[in-house]
C-alpha cells in the first residue's frame, strides 16, 4: 500500500508520543533521576558504589531490571553496596516511591537503620518482595509504612538486623504475607498473637532470637497454610507437646532445635500420624528418649537429633524412616556401628554418629548397607581395628570423618585411588601405622587431615603417587600432617598445589631449609580466596637456614608460624608486605638483628611473638605493636623498651682522637637511637679502614 504524506505524519507523531511515554533512552527520566539520587545517598559522604553506571539507559545499569514492555523499573537488587566504613544509612523512602511498577526490592547489607518518610512506601502497590536482611534496623517504627500499604507484598525478610523488643504489631497488617523471615535479631518475650491473623503465611522463621514464653500459648492452629516453621535458637520455656501442631496438615519442615529450657514430651499419641514431616530438627533439646511419633514418620528425609542426652543404640527402624540425612552426633549413644534391620540397604546419603560412645570394628560390608552415602561422620568414638577395604567401595562417598578413634593400619587403596570421589578426609588423632602410605593419589581431594597420628617415614617419599600427576593434588585446599613423626626435608612438590590454603606440618621431625617456592601457590598471593583463614604452620620441627624472601610474597596469608625451629638470619622489612597477617610467630629460633619499624604496618596483627631469639635494639610501639605484652619479646637479651622492663640508653659518641681515629660507639647492646633494620657495620668498617690506608699513604 502506498504511504501518503498524512500517514507518514501520523506515524511520526505516534513515535514521538511513544518516546515521551516510554522514554527513548530505555527507561523513564524520573526513574533515572531517582536512581541517581539513590546512588548519591548510598555513597554519602565518600562511597564508591555503582561506579559502573553509565549511559542514559538505566535499565542496563548494575542491579536494575526493567519491564520489557513498559521500560519501567521492576526490580532493584542492591546487595552490600554501601561502604562498610561509612555510618548507618537512612534512605528517603520517597526516592523508592518513584518506581510505580516496582515488584522486587532487595537492599541487604547496606547498613540501613531505617527509612525517612516510611509512609511513602505505600505508593508501591505492586511490590511483592522486600529484602532488608543484614542491615542495622533497631526500631520497629521504621517498619511501619501505614495500614493497608504494600497490598501485594508476599515476601518480607528482616533477618540479621538489630530489632529489639516484641514483634512489631504493624507487620501483622500485611495479611497476604506468605514468607516472613525474622531470624538473627534481638526479639524477646512472647510471639505476637497478631501473627495468628496472617492465615496466608506459609514460611515463618523466628530462629536465633530471645523469645522466652511458653510455646503452647501461641495459637499455631490459626496458621493452616504453614509448611515451614523454624523456632530454633531461642529461650522458649516449659513443657512442650507436639500436639500444638496437630491441625497443621501442611506442615512439612519443623525446627525447634537449641531451645535448652524446653521440656519436650516424647510419649505422643496417634494424632501425629496426620502430619507427614519431611524435615525435623530437635537438636539441643535435652532429649533423653526418642519421641514415639518418629516411628510413624515414614516420609522423613532429614532428621537431626544432635547434642541431646540419648543413650543406648540407634533403633534399626530409624535408619529406614530417615531416608536421606540422619544426625545423632553429640549424644551418649553406644554399642557397635549401627545397622539397618536385617542389613537391608539404606537410602541414607548422610549419616553422622560422631561424638558418641560407639565401639568395635567398622562395618566390613558398609558398601552394601549404606551404598548411597555421600557423607559419613563417625569421629570421636571408640572404633578400633583397621579401615575395611569396603570403605573404598562406597562409590558416591565424598566426605569421610573418622578422627579420634582407635584405628590402626593404612588407608585403603581404593579409598584414595583416581576412581574415588572422596573430597574431604579426616583421620586425625587416630591411626598408628608403620608409615604414611606411599600409594595415595587423592586426585579429587580438597581437604586431608591426617594430624596427630603415628605416621613415620620421609615426607619427601610420601604421597609419591601424586607426583605422577601434573600438578600434584590439583584440587587440594587443606593439608594437615601436624603431630606425626615425619622426617626429611619439606619437598618442593608441595609448591605444585597451587590452590593450597592451609598447610600444617608442625610438630614433626622435618629438617633442612624452608622451600623457596611457596610463592608458586596462588591462594597465598591472591586475595580472592574463599576461606576465612589462610595459614602456613611449620613450627616445632628442626628447620635451619634463613626465612626465604619468597615468604614475603604471600600477601594473602593470615597466619604464619615458624616457631620452635633453628632458623637464623634477620627479620627483613619485606615482611611488612604481608598486610593480611593476623598472627606471626617466629619465637624460639636463632634470629638476630633489630625489629624493623616497617613491621608496625601490619595493622591486623593480633598475635606477634619473637621471644627467645637473639634480637636487639628498640622495640617499635606504633599501631598494633602498642598492644603486645612482654611475653612477645622475652628471651632476647639485646631488646629494650616497652613493654620490657629493660630501658634503652642513649649512646653518645666520643670525640675523635688527634690521630684521626674514630671510636665507634657500642652498637651491639641497648640504645635509644633509630637504626635501620639491617646493620651496615661491615660497610662502616670498610670506609674506616680505607681512611686509615689513604692516610698512611
Amino acid at each position: 500500500m502506498e504511504i501518503t504524506f498524512g500517514n507518514s505524519t501520523f506515524l511520526l507523531i505516534f513515535s514521538l508520543l511513544l518516546c515521551m511515554c516510554s522514554g527513548c533512552n530505555g527507561c523513564m527520566d524520573e526513574e533515572r533521576d531517582a536512581l541517581l539520587q539513590i546512588k548519591d545517598s548510598i555513597n554519602s559522604p565518600e562511597g564508591t558504589a555503582f561506579s559502573s553506571w553509565y549511559g542514559e539507559d538505566c535499565c542496563q545499569w548494575e542491579g536494575v531490571q526493567c519491564n520489557a514492555s513498559t521500560t519501567r523499573v521492576s526490580s532493584i537488587f542492591f546487595y552490600y553496596r554501601r561502604d562498610s566504613l561509612l555510618e548507618n544509612w537512612y534512605p528517603n523512602a520517597t526516592l523508592f516511591a518513584q518506581f510505580k511498577d516496582l515488584e522486587i526490592l532487595h537492599l541487604p547489607g547496606n547498613q540501613i537503620a531505617g527509612f525517612t518518610s516510611p509512609d511513602e512506601l505505600h505508593s508501591l502497590k505492586r511490590l511483592q518482595q522486600l529484602n532488608l536482611h543484614g542491615n542495622s534496623i533497631e526500631r520497629a517504627s521504621h517498619l511501619c509504612w501505614g495500614k493497608g500499604a504494600l497490598p501485594s507484598l508476599y515476601y518480607l525478610d528482616l533477618s540479621g538486623n538489630h530489632l529489639q523488643g516484641f514483634i512489631p504489631e504493624c507487620l501483622c497488617d500485611s495479611l497476604l504475607l506468605k514468607r516472613l523471615i525474622l531470624f538473627g535479631n534481638y526479639l524477646h518475650g512472647k510471639i505476637s498473637p497478631c501473627l495468628s491473623n496472617m492465615t496466608a503465611l506459609q514460611y515463618l522463621d523466628l530462629s536465633n532470637n530471645q523469645f522466652s514464653d511458653s510455646l503452647p500459648t501461641f495459637p499455631f492452629h490459626n496458621l493452616p497454610s504453614i509448611y515451614t516453621l523454624i523456632l530454633s535458637g531461642n529461650k522458649f520455656r516449659g513443657k512442650f507437646s507436639f500436639s500444638i501442631f496437630a491441625n497443621l496438615s501442611r506442615l512439612s519442615h519443623l525446627d525447634i532445635s537449641y531451645n535448652p529450657y524446653l521440656e519436650l514430651e516424647t510419649e505422643s499419641q496417634n494424632w501425629f500420624q496426620s502430619i507427614k514431616l519431611i524435615e525435623l530438627s530437635l537438636a539441643g533439646c535435652n532429649l533423653r528418649k526418642l519421641p514415639r511419633f518418629l516411628s510413624s514418620q515414614n516420609n522423613l528425609q532429614s532428621l537431626d537429633l544432635s547434642h541431646n542426652l540419648l543413650e543406648g543404640n540407634i533403633p534399626s527402624w530409624l535408619m529406614h524412616n530417615a531416608t536421606l540425612q540422619l544426625r545423632v552426633r553429640g549424644n551418649n549413644l553406644s554399642g557397635p556401628f549401627p545397622k539397618t534391620f536385617g542389613n537391608i540397604s539404606s537410602r541414607l546419603t548422610s549419616l553422622d554418629i560422631s561424638y558418641n560412645s560407639f565401639y568395635g570394628p567398622l562395618l566390613e560390608d558398609i558398601h552394601l548397607i549404606f551404598p548411597e552415602l555421600l557423607y559419613l561422620g563417625a569421629s570421636a568414638n571408640g572404633f578400633n581395628g583397621g579401615i575395611p577395604p569396603s570403605f573404598g567401595r562406597l562409590k558416591r562417598l565424598q566426605s569421610l570423618h573418622l578422627s579420634g578413634n582407635k584405628l590402626h593400619g593404612e588407608i585403603p587403596f581404593l579409598l584414595t585411588s583416581n576412581m574415588s570421589r572422596l573430597q574431604y578426609l579426616y583421620l586425625g588423632d587416630n591411626l598408628s601405622g608403620d608409615a604414611l602410605p606411599r600409594n595415595l593419589s587423592f586426585s579429587n581431594l580438597r581437604v586431608i587431615n591426617l594430624g596427630n597420628n603415628d605416621f613415620t617415614g620421609n615426607l619427601s617419599d610420601s604421597l609419591s603417587w601424586s607426583l605422577l600427576q601434573s600438578p600434584a593434588l590439583p584440587h587440594l585446599r587443606v593439608l594437615i600432617l601436624r603431630g606425626n613423626h615425619l622426617e626429611g626435608q619439606i619437598p618442593h612438590w608441595l609448591c605444585q598445589m597451587r590452590h593450597l590454603e592451609i598447610l600444617d606440618l608442625s610438630r614433626n621431625n622435618l629438617s633442612g631449609h624452608i622451600p623457596d617456592c611457596f610463592d608458586n601457590i596462588i591462594s597465598w598471593i591472591d586475595f580472592s580466596h574463599d576461606l576465612n583463614m589462610l595459614g602456613l604452620d611449620l613450627s616445632s620441627n628442626k628447620l635451619t637456614g634463613s626465612i626465604p624472601v619468597q615468604i614475603t610474597q604471600l600477601k594473602a596469608l593470615n597466619v604464619l608460624n615458624l616457631s620452635q625451629n633453628k632458623l637464623f638470619g634477620e627479620l627483613t622489612p619485606e615482611l611488612a608486605k604481608l598486610t593480611d597477617l593476623e598472627s606471626l610467630d617466629v619465637s624460639h629460633n636463632k634470629l638476630f638483628g633489630e625489629l624493623c619499624p616497617e613491621l608496625t604496618n601490619l595493622t591486623f596483627l593480633e598475635v606477634f611473638n619473637v621471644s627467645f631469639n637473639n634480637l636487639s635494639g628498640t622495640i617499635p610501639v606504633a599501631n598494633q605493636f602498642g598492644t603486645f605484652d612482654a611475653s612477645s619479646y622475652i628471651g632476647n637479651p639485646g631488646l629494650c623498651g616497652n613493654p620490657l622492663s629493660r630501658k634503652c640508653e642513649v649512646v653518645v659518641e666520643k670525640a675523635p682522637k688527634s690521630n684521626g681515629n674514630v671510636l665507634l660507639s657500642n652498637m651491639a647492646t641497648t640504645n635509644n637511637l633509630f637504626f635501620p633494620c639491617i646493620l651496615f657495620l661491615p660497610v662502616v668498617n670498610f670506609v674506616y679502614l680505607g681512611g686509615l690506608i689513604s692516610t698512611s699513604f
